[in-house]
């Protein structure tokens, strides 16, 4: 795993590779998640998240046993973050992926980052039936991705709070 999960996006002729998340890679998240335009299409929370903070939340990921971060890098350069999770009291492991560097978004290298992680994640556990992913319903072009990717639309979830997601689901394929 230290070597990283390697593809290439035939789009744009990148190489496209995930790495093992560490904490040189911290300060790569404060300006990601405070970016306005990826927080509104990934997420409910609208404030600012302090390095404090996002170092908290990323060393909990790190010695989380049911979960697996990943760096998304396009032709060397860190670009992303997967990660690769079961939580507690859900029936399947999810995946969530957000590309935080915006010249790097409509180019397929998402896509092609997903697909790695997707067969990465169905080689590691291969008695794991499905991978969900949550999206939110006005995040249209993150839905067409993962579409391409195979995952199928299994229900909107409602929110009085919030925003409405997807929940979309990826069942293993036959060989």
């Amino acid at each position: 795993m230290e070597e990283g999960i390697k593809g290439w996006c035939k789009m744009k002729n990148m190489k496209i590779k995930l790495i093992k998340l560490q904490p040189k890679h911290f300060p790569l998240f404060f300006k990601w998640w405070n970016n306005k335009e990826l927080r509104r299409l990934t997420s409910e929370v609208y404030k600012k998240i302090s390095r404090k903070e996002i170092n908290k939340i990323l060393n909990q990921h790190l010695l989380n046993k049911k979960g697996f971060d990943f760096i998304i890098t396009a032709n060397k350069k860190l670009i992303g973050h997967i990660l690769v999770q079961k939580k507690k009291g859900k029936k399947n492991w999810e995946v969530y992926i957000a590309l935080g560097e915006k010249k790097y978004w409509d180019k397929g290298i998402g896509t092609a980052a997903l697909k790695q992680a997707c067969r990465w994640f169905f080689n590691k556990f291969s008695k794991e039936k499905c991978l969900d992913l949550g999206v939110l319903t006005n995040n249209y072009r993150a839905i067409r991705s993962y579409e391409k990717v195979g995952f199928k639309k299994v229900r909107i979830i409602h929110s009085r709070k919030h925003f409405d997601t997807v929940l979309m689901r990826k069942g293993r394929t036959m060989r």
